[in-house]
């Protein structure tokens, strides 16, 4: 039993430290000039598109970004996607940047400051909406408004 804990433990430290370090990409790519190795470096690229993609570039080269959607395999979404990382014109400064997603220390083990307050305790929360009733088949929900003390919002549209 403890042995299994151990290991469930020891799981999901190494799950979260693995999406922790999440590999990004950052500056853009030239299509008309950038090499196969930093074609790869767009994410979901692989050897066959960037195949597809320097076969259309030596035909015709590219005169917008958005003729990227001509090459079979890549869609209008798949280009929207990688807008921010396409250029056809100008240099490649695109490069694989892994930066922490999360603090590397816990929240809890972080030093608060000196000055901070210490937290004022809240009374408890109580309801004050009636319970609602059941709905029945085919009756569709209506917003409940709330007329109290205290309470200021806005029913949802």
């Amino acid at each position: 039993m403890r042995d299994s804990l151990l290991l469930l433990g020891m799981l999901a430290l190494f799950s979260q430290t693995a999406r922790a370090e999440k590999a990004k990409l950052e500056g853009v790519v030239n299509l008309n000039t950038a090499s196969p190795e930093e074609l790869r470096l767009i994410p979901g690229v692989g050897p066959a598109r960037v195949r597809n993609i320097l076969a259309f570039r030596k035909a015709h080269p590219f005169r917008t970004v958005d003729e990227l959607a001509r090459i079979k395999g890549i869609g209008r979404k798949t280009v929207r996607q990688w807008r921010m990382h396409l250029a056809v014109g100008g240099p490649s400064t695109a490069q694989r940047v892994v930066r922490p997603e999360r603090p590397s220390v816990p929240t809890e083990t972080m030093a608060k400051p000196a000055s901070a307050p210490a937290p004022a305790s809240r009374p408890p929360v109580r309801s004050v909406l009636p319970p609602r009733p059941a709905l029945r088949r085919g009756e569709t929900a209506r917003a409940l408004v709330v007329h109290a003390p205290g309470v200021h919002c806005l029913p949802p549209r």
